[in-house]
């Protein structure tokens, strides 16, 4: 007698995911529900497994869908959420995209990384002045000479100490209480030591979630520990973490060199936020960790193969943590 394997239901704006998921589950009934301009879609009525945008997943829960048990979000944020259901749900085990871009959220970090190292910025202002001058390329350091310090020791920060080790640099985490030493980080801390932690960088990459205990952790003075190595910050974690008014005065002060920021507080980042024209600013527009159908359709498949086996789903929502 064989178990009949629950319906499917794949609902997102990422492109080729139902039929990348088909690929890898051909013994599943998957269906297609195809989101409208609202990014929201209808689901059908025997769907017992969602695999779709936030805001589908919010409407579909909404809207009492009872043959729904588990919903997976291609969205890595849960703020909607949070918004949307101020105490978890009730029937429905909703879980996150954990992992599904790590890789590529790594590659954004040390690309960046990488692309101040060697000055290529600077090199390419020239070329468009016809201006030969090996200056800029006076300060170039080794990666095996920078420390990196990672805030946040999830699965995102995991995959980005791991590629940032693998070309020489040494990877510091900081994480909310002790963990036992991971193989990626060199060193792992916690946030009572967050001083000495960002003193110690040449690079501050935050990964950390927008919580109540994440929220303006670098914002007033809180950077000022860092003048004397003067860091490039890179976020590619919540824009929450610091005001923009701190960033700015941070950049001021000298307590930091630099900017690169993918994420916002508020998302269009202002067409009038001084941080578009800043000379030690980088901006890019929320897509350090773009949906790849193939990377987040791996994640769903191992959290389905646990569900159909009964076993505990990873990267649950938990109301609690706040992520």
């Amino acid at each position: 007698m064989t178990t009949k394997l629950p319906v499917v239901c794949v609902s997102s704006l990422v492109p080729r995911l139902a039929a990348v998921v088909r690929q890898l589950l051909p013994a599943a009934e998957i269906l297609e529900a195809t989101p409208g301009e609202d990014g929201k879609s209808r689901i059908p009525a025997n769907t017992e497994i969602l695999f779709g945008d936030t805001p589908t997943i919010i409407t579909c829960i909404k809207d009492g869908h009872i043959n729904l048990q588990w919903a997976q979000s291609t969205w890595a944020g849960v703020e909607a959420l949070f918004r949307a259901f101020p105490t978890p749900p009730e029937g429905v085990t909703i879980t996150r995209m954990g992992d599904g871009f790590g890789r590529l959220m790594a590659e954004y970090v040390v690309g960046n990384i990488l692309s101040r190292e060697l000055s290529i910025v600077k090199f390419s202002q020239q070329q468009q002045n016809n201006m030969w001058d090996k200056s800029p390329a006076e300060d170039r350091r080794m990666l095996t000479s920078i420390t990196l310090g990672v805030l946040g020791v999830g699965s995102i920060s995991t995959e980005i100490a791991r590629l940032s080790r693998a070309v020489g640099m040494t990877v510091w985490g900081l994480c909310r209480a002790n963990k036992q030493s991971r193989p990626e980080f060199n060193r792992l801390t916690t946030v009572g030591n967050l001083s000495e932690f960002l003193a110690g960088c040449d690079y501050i990459c935050n990964v950390l979630p927008s919580t109540t205990e994440t929220q303006d952790l670098l914002s007033g003075d809180a950077l000022s520990c860092c003048k004397s190595k003067s860091p490039v910050f890179i976020n590619v974690g919540r824009g929450g973490i610091i005001s923009e008014e701190s960033l700015l005065a941070a950049l001021e002060n000298g307590w930091l060199r630099g900017a690169v920021l993918d994420v916002f507080k508020e998302e269009p980042l202002p067409v009038t936020s001084p941080l578009w024209s800043h000379p030690k600013v980088t901006v890019t527009p929320h897509i350090s960790g773009p949906s790849v159908a193939e990377n987040i359709a791996e994640v769903f498949v191992r959290n389905y193969e646990k569900y159909v086996n009964n076993q505990s789903l990873d990267h649950v929502v938990n109301w609690e943590k706040g992520y």
